[in-house]
This record gives C-alpha cells, sequence and structure tokens, in this order.
C-alpha cells in the first residue's frame, strides 16, 4: 500500500518531472496575459516567468558548479556549505526578480522594512545564534563528522560545568548530534558547541594520554611495585618512546595513589588501554604482595607461589642441555611467574639478566602496528608464539645483552624465572659448560633470522668471550 517513492523513482524520471513542471509554468505564464489584457495577470505572469527561470538558472548552477566544486572539499560540515551558498544565490536571484519583474528597488524595500527587520532578529536570537555559531563552525573545522570529541561546559543552561563525550554524527547550520558510547544520540545546539571547551580526540591525528590510578597500602617495596607494573602494563599497545608508566600521584585513604599513564591513537583505543591498566593494577599488585585500599580498608594480597617442582627444575636443566646435578644448584635462584592475559613480560631495549621458559599458557613476540579497524588505534602485530616448553631471554642471561622483543602473555601463563645469580657460582666451578651454553645461543640465532652485518661476529668464540665477560671468568 505505501511506497518508498525515493527508492522507486529514479533520478532520471524526477529531473524529466522537474522539467515538465517548469515548462508547464512557463508555458501558463507565456499565455495568461495574452488570453485576457487585465494589469495583475500581466504582472504574475511575467513574476511567473523570471521566478521560473530564475530557478532553471540556480539549478544549473548548483548542479554543474556548486556541487562539484564542494564535492572536492575535505571541510568538516560540506552539506552546511553547500546550503549557506544555495541560500545565498537565491537570495540574489529574488533581489534579480523584484527589480525587473516587479520594478522594485531591493535597497528601498530593505530601508523601508529595517524596523520590521529588527523584529523578527529579536524574535528569531536563538536561531540566528545558532545559524552564526554553525556558521563559525565550518569556517574553523576543528572537528568533523566521525571524530570522537569531548565538550565541557554549562551544557544544560545551569551554572555547573559538565563533560560530555561522544561521536560526532551529524552538523547542520542548528545542531550537532553526538552518539555517545552508549548507543544514545544527544543533539547539541552550535550556541552551546561554540561556548564550550572542545577537545577532539581524534584530530589532530597523534597520540592522547590517558590516565587510571589505584591506591596501595604503604609499603617499604613500593619501589618494586612500580618497577613490577612499568612492565606488565607493557603489554598494552604502545609505541617505542611512550610506554606506559607508572607513578606515585599523591596520597590517598592514608596510602600512595599509583597512577597510570597511557598513550592512546585515538578514543575507543584510549578507552580500550584504560581498561586493560586498570585490571592489570588491580590483579598484579596484589599478586606481588601489595595491598590495596579503599573504603572499608586494605585488601587481601594473594599468597605467593611456591618453589618450583624437582621435576621441573630437571626439565628446565634437560631442555637447556645442562649437567643433571645443576638442578639442585638452580633452586635456590629459580622463581616462578604468573601472569595474567595481556601482560606483560618483557620490553624490548629494556635490559635484562634473565631466562624465562613457560610452563603453561601461551606467549606471544610482538609489535605495534596502527590500524582502522575495529577501530582506529595501536595494536600487536604477533611475530611469534610461544608455548609450554620454549624460553625467551637467553641473550640477556647469557650475555647482558638488552631485550630484544616484546613479549606478552597472550593468555594466563605460568613461567619458570633463571636469573643470573643461578649460573654464575655453577659456572666458576664448571667453566667447561661454557661450550654448552655457546650451542644454545647459536641455535637460537640462526644466520636466516640475523642481518648479514650481525652474522660474521656470531661464531662461537664471540659468544664464549661475551658470556666469559659478563660472568666475570676472565
Amino acid at each position: 500500500m505505501f511506497r518508498d517513492l525515493r527508492a522507486r523513482v529514479s533520478p532520471r524520471r524526477r529531473a524529466l518531472a522537474w522539467v515538465i513542471l517548469v515548462a508547464l509554468v512557463g508555458a501558463g505564464a507565456w499565455f495568461a496575459p495574452r488570453m485576457s489584457g487585465h494589469p495583475m495577470l500581466e504582472h504574475a505572469s511575467r513574476l511567473l516567468l523570471w521566478g521560473a527561470g530564475a530557478f532553471l538558472l540556480m539549478r544549473a548552477l548548483t548542479w554543474f558548479l556548486v556541487d562539484p566544486l564542494l564535492r572536492e572539499r575535505q571541510t568538516a560540515t560540506p552539506g552546511f556549505a553547500r546550503d549557506l551558498l544555495v541560500v545565498l544565490l537565491y537570495c540574489v536571484a529574488a533581489g534579480v526578480v523584484l527589480r525587473y519583474a516587479l520594478a522594485v528597488s531591493v535597497t528601498q524595500l530593505l530601508g523601508t522594512g529595517a524596523l520590521a527587520a529588527a523584529v523578527v532578529g529579536l524574535s528569531l536570537q536563538e536561531v540566528l545564534g545558532n545559524l552564526f555559531a554553525g556558521i563559525s563552525l565550518h569556517l574553523d573545522p576543528s572537528f568533523r563528522e566521525g571524530d570522537w570529541v569531548e565538550v565541557t561546559g554549562n551544557l544544560r543552561g545551569g551554572a555547573v560545568r559538565e563533560t560530555f563525550i561522544g561521536q560526532v554524527e551529524t552538523m547542520t547550520w542548528r545542531t550537532v548530534s553526538l552518539r555517545t558510547e552508549n548507543g544514545d544520540t544527544d543533539i547539541f545546539p552550535n550556541r552551546i558547541i561554540a561556548q564550550a571547551v572542545v577537545t577532539n580526540l581524534y584530530a589532530p591525528s597523534g597520540l592522547h594520554r590517558r590516565i587510571t590510578r589505584v591506591v596501595v597500602e604503604p609499603h617499604p617495596d613500593l619501589h618494586h611495585a612500580l618497577q613490577i607494573l612499568n612492565i606488565a602494563l607493557a603489554g598494552i599497545p604502545h609505541l617505542p618512546g611512550h610506554q606506559p608508566e607508572v607513578v606515585v600521584w599523591g596520597s590517598d585513604l592514608g596510602g600512595a595513589v599509583l597512577e597510570a599513564h597511557v598513550w592512546a591513537l585515538g578514543y575507543r583505543h584510549g578507552r580500550m588501554a584504560v581498561f586493560q591498566a586498570s585490571r592489570l593494577m588491580t590483579s598484579v599488585l596484589p599478586r606481588e604482595g601489595f595491598s590495596l585500599l579503599g573504603p572499608h580498608g586494605p585488601t587481601t594480597p594473594h599468597e605467593p607461589l611456591q618453589e618450583p617442582a624437582p621435576e621441573v627444575l630437571q626439565d628446565l636443566v634437560d631442555r637447556l642441555k645442562l649437567p643433571e646435578h645443576w638442578s639442585g644448584q638452580l633452586r635456590p635462584h629459580v622463581r616462578l611467574r604468573k601472569l595474567a592475559p595481556g601482560e606483560g613480560l618483557i620490553r624490548e631495549k629494556d635490559p635484562g639478566e634473565s631466562l624465562f621458559a613457560v610452563l603453561s599458557g601461551c606467549l606471544q613476540v610482538v609489535r605495534p602496528v596502527e590500524r582502522s579497524e575495529p577501530y582506529t588505534g595501536l595494536f600487536w602485530d604477533v611475530v611469534a608464539v610461544l608455548g609450554p616448553g620454549e624460553w625467551i631471554g637467553e641473550a640477556s642471561l647469557l650475555t647482558g645483552a638488552p631485550r630484544n622483543a616484546t613479549v606478552v602473555a597472550e593468555s594466563e601463563a605460568l613461567l619458570a624465572e633463571i636469573p643470573k645469580a643461578g649460573f654464575e657460582a655453577s659456572l666458576r666451578q664448571e667453566p667447561q659448560v661454557l661450550e654448552l651454553l655457546a650451542e644454545l645461543m647459536e641455535s637460537r640465532h640462526r644466520p636466516g633470522d640475523i642481518p648479514t652485518d650481525t652474522r660474521r661476529n656470531l661464531d662461537r668464540q664471540a659468544w664464549m668471550r661475551q658470556i666469559r665477560t659478563w660472568f666475570g671468568l676472565g
């Protein structure tokens, strides 16, 4: 019964309808005065002819000149600019029609209507305010459709300043429509937007800092908590030089306020980074023995992990091809580590002197990439995947070299960490094990995986010299 005429009527058919309508109006204006010599009919026919001609001229200018030029301009509101220009052209056309069709002077008409214009202007003060605010927003395109913006000001007309965050959906001559994260669409008059402080969370393109805070109970090893969190938050995708960091922001509730800084590319990426940072901080701190503080007092920290079982140590010794009796010598030094999903284990270029063996779970060797899907932000590009029985960090353990990759937990993982101290005493007693460690380094650094200019340095003697120097064996 009901038809969607916009979908059923083709553009060619609509154009033909306009041509027929204008032809009928022109024909009526042409024949009407010739059928009757009445002066009013002649004035009306002349006005119709001039009006039809002006309308056709405006449509031609819009079709062949205005739309093609504005289509190429990357303005914030191309539709709004087109409407203003078309209205201006129609005003000029109306003045020409009044001047030549009815012999009415536009200047005299404006002069006699000044008082009426003032009354109309006062009554339309709100509408005109939105109109000129929309013009200013267009002339200074600080944001465009699709951007996420943060609006701060007296948004409801009261004395209280509010902050509103949303994505710009449409910008018209009167209003700006913002869509929130909850899916609601809020419409703000242009006058309110022009008077508020607007922070574009997308443009100019670049990184934006986001923060989240937790309160921990006073502890003498608070610096150790900062070190742990800085590494744990490395699991959040970040660019070199903009790593997440944790600082002591102040004090509250009788404890220390830890503030995490993460750098995000785009609003949605920032929200996800804050969510992940909050989750990691509230899970890593209790696991490492630091109590969180709240209105009801401190939380109970988790029990520390037990020492690794003898079979675990024996399996590590076998995989590293070390002497069997080293399992007992390494026992006091090996530490079990538990990682949450998305938690960072090591950061590229950080100093290190330990090796990590995967007992359960899965780790990823990653590097950051910028993508626009499913939203604009930074994501991890997975270079390698490490499962149970594999290890990472042998170069830092044996030579003291900086970490050459960033490693993040894909799922909950259990690791065994072997520090440099676990090897020092044993190597002094059995220096012949250096040959086994050099073989381990060569097996993990295949020639095809490294640049040609450094390949010549990776021979057996070079590794042994580095290992001897690092462990102080002469």
